[in-house]
């Protein structure tokens, strides 16, 4: 290995007061045992912290280079500039440290990073215009700090980001125009910001290849565009909290591939669309705290893969059904606050213990019902 990349990762484990561990560091050589298995299950081994990766094809496989390095967890401080001197770093994970501070712009000079995550940190400050050089990146996560500011227009040259992962960063105002370049996204978590104005209707024309999208907790405004039609690729689609602009159900009619809607708080307005019943995949609905009146469709509770449905504090009326698929594992149809009383929209369909529930509708649990786990998201 090159002395210079030796020097430069004793370095930075000593600055972080940490030391390889013994299945890569064999010998005083760092490029041996399991750094040297390119194996994403051996890298992401809790067991191998912190970890590195190193490529050995260079130069006829006589030069060994630094790849990845990983450290989580590890309570450290400072991200040292040394990391300039493993020009060939691809990967980048420091999430769940203590870093604080600015985050530094040399980091915008790292040109071979594919994946960057900063997740779970203490940085503040700006996001530095310099990530926007980093034009190799498919994964940038940086939530769950504490930045201030607005998103870099910078970031739109990262054309071939696929996950961007922003959640409780820290930042609002607007989504710079710019980001309509990020053709390539399929990942996107951006909830519990101050992100404001409307949503760009560049989301469905450009972000086609969507896969999730999660825009709760923001102040945004209404309505949600109705080019979001073309994300015809969307498995989850979470939007939450949005003030003025009322909006229709409508987009949703071809997003066949759903299996987890939920437009909570969002200024819906309207009735059931009938063509829910193709959403073949769906297992949450969440049409909660909106403007939806009439009826709720018989149909909606024999949907065969259907788990859980939301739909409390609209202005919806009429019968609810007295048997429903088994596999409804959650139903919330609270009325709270409206003036509308379990009867009315219930008739004599439902069983007099369920009546004494007066702030409910109906909210039901099967006999066998499966355990339930905490439900949470994932942050690279």
């Amino acid at each position: 290995m090159n002395g210079e990349i030796v020097r430069a990762l004793n370095s930075i484990f000593q600055q972080w007061d940490i030391q390889a561990v013994d299945a890569w560091n064999i010998s005083g050589e760092p490029c041996s045992g399991v750094a040297l298995k390119q194996l994403d299950p051996v890298f992401d081994d809790p067991s191998n912290n912190p970890a590195i990766r190193c490529d050995c094809s260079f130069n006829d496989s006589t030069v060994c280079r630094v790849t990845r390095l990983k450290v989580l967890a590890l309570d450290k401080r400072v991200i040292p500039e040394e990391l300039l001197d493993l020009p060939f770093l691809t990967r980048l994970q420091i999430n769940r440290n203590f870093f604080s501070g600015h985050l530094p712009a040399f980091i915008g000079n790292m040109s071979r990073l594919e994946f960057l995550s900063i997740s779970y940190n203490n940085f503040s400050g700006p996001i530095p215009k310099e990530l926007g050089n980093l034009k190799e990146l498919y994964m940038l996560s940086f939530g769950v700090n504490n930045f201030s500011g607005t998103l870099a227009p910078e970031l739109g040259n990262l054309i071939n980001l696929k996950q961007l992962h922003l959640g409780s960063c820290g930042l609002g105002g607007e989504i710079p125009s710019t980001f309509a370049n990020l053709k390539n996204l399929q990942h996107v978590k951006a909830s519990d910001n101050a992100f404001t104005g409307r949503i760009p209707d560049f989301i469905g024309n450009n972000w086609t290849k969507l896969i999730s999208l999660r825009f709760q907790g923001n102040s945004f405004e209404g309505p949600i565009p109705s080019s979001f039609a073309n994300l015809t690729s969307l498995t989850s689609l979470r939007i939450g909290d949005i003030y003025y602009g009322s909006s229709s159900l409508s987009f949703i009619r071809n997003l066949k591939n759903l299996t987890d809607l939920v437009l909570r708080n969002v200024l819906l307005t309207g009735t059931f669309p009938p063509y829910i019943t193709e959403f073949q995949y769906l297992q949450k609905l969440d049409l909660s705290f909106n403007n939806l009146t009439g009826p709720i469709p018989s149909y909606m509770f024999m949907m065969g893969s259907l788990r859980h449905l939301l739909l409390g504090n609209n202005s919806l009326s009429g019968p609810i059904p007295s048997q429903t698929r088994e596999t409804l594992m959650t139903m919330r149809l609270a009325f709270l606050g409206r003036q509308y009383s379990t009867t009315e929209l219930s008739g004599q369909q439902l069983h007099p213990e369920q009546l004494k529930h007066k702030a409910f509708t109906r909210i039901r649990m099967p006999s066998k019902k499966l355990p339930m786990q905490p439900r949470c998201s994932t942050m690279y």
